[in-house]
């Protein structure tokens, strides 16, 4: 199921051949019964189906008002993390050579490495952890030899472009609970068999559609809340712009 939840190209076509087979089971079933020629249990069975719908609808736009903040979460930590790493280098133009040509490189690397995490998938925490590392042990050897109100605000500045390095991975990892897809796709079936069940004559077009427009839906919600895959990307304009930024004002 993690597979299908990161890559939504192939969660839509899932799901839609998901409850397209079960709207085709239901009417398989009701036309084996003949329980729609009683008008009685047509009426309730079409209450069912209805009842089914409205909770779908909920349980989707409930999922929706999830997904939502977090992408926006994760878009803003990007200004974030840009501005974070930015203020860095501004502050290491003012240390004393050589720390501050190495401690500037560093921080070009870092930028590189923030972004191609968050854009390449299958990306890990590896880069930025060692380059972490490195600028850190980078400043405790300046501070070994003198400690001044530059050293100290460029420590500030390097401790809380961690920080936000961090924020963003929990953003990556604050992910829609499985529990929470289970549910829907459970009630998406029900209500799709429940749908077929109610039809007196087959109808290709309800048979069709319906489980189209969920699936569409469905993806859509897999799409936002997936951080490195699907068609709708965090943009890294700020990012990008820091390291060309960086990149033309090399020491």
């Amino acid at each position: 199921m993690n597979f299908l939840l990161d890559q939504p190209w192939l969660l839509f076509p899932a799901v839609a051949v998901l409850l397209f087979a079960s709207s085709i089971a239901g009417y398989g079933l009701a036309l084996a019964t003949r329980i729609n020629e009683d008008t009685h249990h047509h009426e309730q069975i079409t209450s069912l189906r209805e009842g089914f719908f409205v909770l779908l609808g909920l349980l989707l736009g409930f999922t929706v008002a999830m997904v939502l903040p977090r992408f926006d979460e994760r878009r803003q930590l990007v200004i974030d993390e840009a501005n974070a790493i930015g203020t860095t280098m501004l502050r290491a133009e003012m240390l004393p050579e050589p720390q501050r040509s190495k401690s500037l490189e560093l921080l070009r690397e870092y930028a590189v490495a923030r972004r191609d995490f968050a854009t390449m998938e299958g990306a890990t925490l590896q880069p930025t952890k060692a380059l972490q590392a490195q600028l850190w042990q980078q400043i405790v050897s300046v501070t070994q030899q003198s400690q001044t109100a530059v050293i100290t605000a460029y420590m500030q500045t390097l401790n809380d472009a961690i920080d936000v390095s961090q924020k963003r991975l929990a953003s990556f990892e604050n992910r829609i609970p499985k529990s929470v897809w289970m549910i829907i796709v459970a009630v998406a079936v029900f209500q799709g068999f429940v749908a077929g069940f109610s039809l007196r004559r087959r109808f290709w077009f309800s048979l069709v559609m319906t489980p189209l427009v969920i699936a569409i839906v469905v993806a859509l919600i897999a799409d936002l809340d997936s951080p490195h895959t699907g068609l709708i990307r965090v943009e890294q304009n700020s990012m990008d712009r820091l390291i060309k930024d960086a990149t033309g004002a090399k020491p």
